[in-house]
């Protein structure tokens, strides 16, 4: 379509709707050029993944869809990456993502930080822009990721960077991707020179130069169209199951429980096509694995399926005391404590339920959080070695972070270590027969997280929690350790964490007690 019969287009778009049909399908095929957004990184990125997705973002957006729920480093932590990062650029001008600044600083000579450039179609941000002196003309992009390596999808992106720039008059000579050094050990100051690594891309982009100039292309015209474009399951879905959008994208075969099967991406996929779409309708069950099966019965029957024999035989392992035990943790990417490394998982708080003898009368409650007096590695082992005596059973749900946080933590303070050794034969993961699956309940949906075990087994659940997450609670504590927050408003994040963690350790004593049930119940499972 030519310039002329596409301003024509967008004169009468307004009164489509009082047009012939044959019109409006017409006008249905692109949409006014005011109407189509520029094509960003986070675009290209969501193209990336999903063509259908990036439509339905930008024109029907689900109101409670968060695009950030998912992301482990938040918007603060990775400012503080960007001013920290500065310290490497010193001679830069900081444009705050002004386009015609960016222009008029590059034009200048000068490096720009927070630099942003665009076209007709395309728009690009970036940390940094600087004139490249080893070619004259040509200007250098500076990518910065909150990641201790360099990944695939880094080059994706710095690719499109790259391309938007040249789009917009600025030939680009060379890209350099930043990312966090994970041996740095901080010890109360940061080199940034030692903190970050530089690595030169621009061998590594140029490979990418064609395929990106096509998909940035095709994306663009993707968000052209007035109407959804026709799709079914895109090559780009990692899984329907983390599908935004199933009600629109898998109409009108609308998945039941179907991609919940467990390890089974391939698997549920097939009997989708098929036409299946829950998982009690599946009858070939020959080549699945012991799990899948499982599911399958418990979705079947309507009733969980418990395999008595195992439960009995971690019941014989457990000795008096029981120790339930449960870390939260903080990973920044810029460490808070002193003697730790970028992303480490540094416990601060525990929560420490004890049954002596009896396991169905009232635990013993410890627990202990940062006092922001002295490291809360130190004060946590001091506390756990006061508390915990070796030869009883310290229950954890995932025993492999519990015991990594104390490992680190010894490593930190050496004086604990006789401590820790007498107690390492003392763990017992009760998250082990759940991920096996030698209990498994249909309201599951295949997840065995303790959030999960908790409500089908004994009805209780998080919900009414003001942290309902491990992810939260890291959240939460890192803005008491980085932010400007009052004192009554520190005080209801540390009443949060410490109910929140209480929690997971009385959930494990719950559970406990019904495994004990179940067992007393079977007293001859082999029966």
């Amino acid at each position: 379509m030519n310039s002329r019969g596409f301003s024509i287009l967008k004169l009468i778009y307004p009164f489509r709707k009082f047009l012939p049909e044959w019109v409006s399908v017409l006008l249905s095929l692109k949409r006014p050029e005011e109407e189509i957004p520029k094509l960003t990184k986070a675009h290209f990125t969501t193209g990336l993944y999903c063509e259908y997705h990036l439509w339905l973002n930008t024109y029907e957006p689900r109101p409670d869809f968060d695009p950030y729920e998912h992301q482990y480093i938040s918007p603060r932590q990775k400012s503080a990456l960007r001013d920290l990062s500065q310290l490497l650029y010193p001679n830069t001008k900081n444009v705050r993502y002004s386009e015609s600044e960016t222009r008029r600083i590059l034009n200048s000579g000068q490096g720009v930080r927070s630099a942003c450039l665009e076209t007709e179609k395309f728009s690009m941000k970036t940390e940094y822009i600087l004139p490249n002196p080893e070619q004259a003309g040509t200007f250098e992009i500076v990518v910065l990721k909150a990641s201790t390596s360099f990944k695939k999808q880094h080059i994706q992106e710095i690719a499109f960077q790259k391309f938007a720039a040249q789009e917009a008059g600025f030939p680009v000579s060379k890209c350099t991707l930043i990312f966090v050094n994970s041996k740095f050990f901080y010890q109360g100051k940061i080199q940034p020179e030692e903190f970050f690594v530089r690595k030169d891309v621009t061998a590594e982009t140029s490979l990418k130069d064609k395929e990106t100039k096509e998909l940035a292309d095709s994306l663009y015209d993707l968000l052209s169209r007035k109407n959804r474009p026709a799709r079914y399951l895109s090559r780009m879905c990692s899984h329907p199951r983390n599908c935004a959008y199933p009600e629109v994208c898998l109409t009108p075969k609308i998945p039941g429980d179907i991609f919940t099967l467990r390890e089974g991406k391939e698997e549920s996929g097939k009997f989708y096509e098929k036409g299946i779409l829950n998982l009690k309708d599946i009858q070939e069950t020959e080549n699945l694995t012991h799990r899948q099966k499982t599911q399958i019965q418990a979705s079947q029957t309507g009733k969980p399926f418990t395999n008595h024999k195992v439960f009995a035989e971690f019941l014989s392992k457990i000795r008096y005391p029981i120790y339930f035990l449960d870390f939260e943790s903080i990973n920044p990417p810029i460490p808070v404590y002193p003697n730790s490394y970028p992303f480490q998982h540094v416990p601060f708080l525990f929560s420490l339920h004890v049954v002596r003898e009896d396991l169905f009368g009232e635990p013993e409650s410890f627990y202990y959080i940062d006092d922001a007096v002295v490291d809360p590695r130190k004060g946590i082992l001091e506390k756990l070695e006061q508390w915990i005596s070796p030869g009883g059973t310290i229950l954890c749900f995932n025993d492999k972070f519990e015991r990594r946080c104390l490992e680190e933590s010894a490593a930190a303070f050496p004086e604990h270590k006789p401590w820790l050794k007498s107690i390492q034969d003392d763990f017992v993961d009760l998250a082990k027969p759940f991920w096996e699956y030698d209990y498994y309940h249909p309201d599951q949906k295949g997840s065995t997280s303790l959030k999960t075990i908790l409500p089908v087994i004994t009805g209780q659940s998080y919900k009414d929690l003001g942290i309902k997450s491990g992810q939260m609670a890291n959240s939460e504590f890192l803005r008491v350790k980085t932010e400007p927050l009052s004192d009554s408003e520190k005080r209801e994040i540390e009443k949060n964490l410490i109910q929140y963690c209480k929690l997971d350790t009385y959930a494990m004593v719950l559970i406990l007690r019904k495994i004990q049930e179940w067992v007393r119940s079977h007293p001859n499972p082999d029966a």
